[in-house]
């Protein structure tokens, strides 16, 4: 079957998702950050079906990053002479317990230590290269559309005086494996854009047609969010299950070569830690051998061991490994917007202007 056809105008997109016979209710899963802002400041799920739920997953950089290594870079600009470079997201992501000094690198910051704020990898690079006897470290968290350009850099040679603490993940097996659970719950996947376009679709549409749960690429704006959701609810309708690519022409099912060679050049792929759901095989980033010039933790002490905690540790009461997987709303769980809110967050989901509960925090403010 033929890809979505365009439409343009959201009440045109509105009235097409109203008037599909649906089997029952539908549970969307996003996992983009970018897009669940759209979808929450645009109040999309107050305008959509009642049978059609929009859930929150894994796209928010700093809800999935391991205490560990937010530890390690705290730990970093505190007790080494290093400046930390890191992105806005990550300085209000705080530790899980109670610990000897500060909790959040915005806590370290104000305490005096080094902390710039960059927003792509090549401000760091640049940032190294005006102050080359200033040592530096980049703490890289994210997904491929971070990484891929990181790889890039590095293929090209780093400054001296940088260095990249990794925090890298790949969120196919981590989507399988919540797939594979007795109840998964969602019946339907919406794709970031822009890490298709780096990554391909192929091995999504693998995925669709094993679990047979329908699919859809999704862009950035309302309209382009409403779009891919009339597709999965559509094939949903027929009981199909593929990925409909609404973001084209920049995502084809192969990706992009360039990048794809890029990203496997410089990081191997291995197990690793997602906050609040713990260790998913082969859905981390790492640093190839030969790039151990660049790999902090091959430059710096490693301070992890001192956090002593269990793999993937929430703080007590909350709720964001849940809210993480698309099981639970953020309002239910009783520390938000009371012991958790945008200015002093308790949890990940709080801390990032990309986190579910952050936004939705925000929205509620709002209305």
């Amino acid at each position: 079957m033929s890809p979505l056809a365009p439409m343009n105008t959201l009440r045109g997109v509105l009235a097409a998702i109203e008037a599909l016979p649906l089997p029952g209710p539908v549970r969307i899963l996003n996992l983009c950050g970018d897009q669940e802002r759209v979808i929450s400041l645009a109040g999309m799920r107050r305008v959509l079906p009642r049978r059609v739920q929009l859930l929150a997953g894994p796209g928010c950089a700093a809800s999935i990053c391991p205490e560990a290594d937010l530890y390690q870079a705290i730990q970093l600009v505190q007790r080494e002479a290093v400046t930390l470079l890191v992105s806005d997201n990550m300085l209000q992501l705080p530790l899980g317990r109670h610990v000897f000094g500060p909790r959040t690198l915005l806590e370290a910051k104000l305490k005096g230590a080094d902390v710039r704020i960059v927003s792509a990898p090549i401000e760091a690079v640049l940032i190294a290269q005006a102050e080359p006897r200033r040592e530096m470290v980049f703490f890289a968290a994210g997904f491929e559309t971070l990484l891929a350009p990181l790889a890039g850099m590095v293929l090209e040679g780093l400054p001296e005086n940088l260095s990249v603490l990794l925090c890298g993940r790949r969120v196919e097996p981590l989507i399988e494996k919540i797939l594979s659970s007795e109840d998964p719950g969602f019946e339907a996947l919406l794709l970031p854009g822009n890490r298709c376009a780096v990554t391909g679709t192929a091995g999504w549409e693998d995925m669709t047609q094993n679990f047979h749960i329908p699919a859809a690429v999704a862009a950035y704006t309302s309209t382009g969010i409403l779009a891919a959701i009339h597709a999965v609810l559509r094939q949903r309708c027929a009981d199909e299950a593929r990925v409909d690519n609404c973001y084209q022409p920049m995502v084809r099912p192969e990706g992009d070569a360039m990048a794809l060679d890029r990203l496997y050049r410089v990081f191997d792929i291995v197990d690793g830690v997602w906050r609040g759901v713990g260790r998913v095989e082969q859905t981390a980033f790492r640093l190839r051998f030969a790039y151990d010039v660049v790999n902090a933790d091959s430059r710096h002490p490693d301070y992890r061991g001192e956090l002593q905690q269990s793999t993937g540790e929430m703080p007590d009461g909350c709720e964001c490994a849940a809210v993480l997987l698309g099981k639970q709303e953020p309002a239910d769980c009783r520390q938000f917007s009371v012991g958790c809110h945008i200015d002093s967050p308790y949890g990940p989901c709080m801390a990032s202007e990309d986190g579910t509960c952050y936004l939705r925090s925000r929205g509620h403010r709002a209305a």
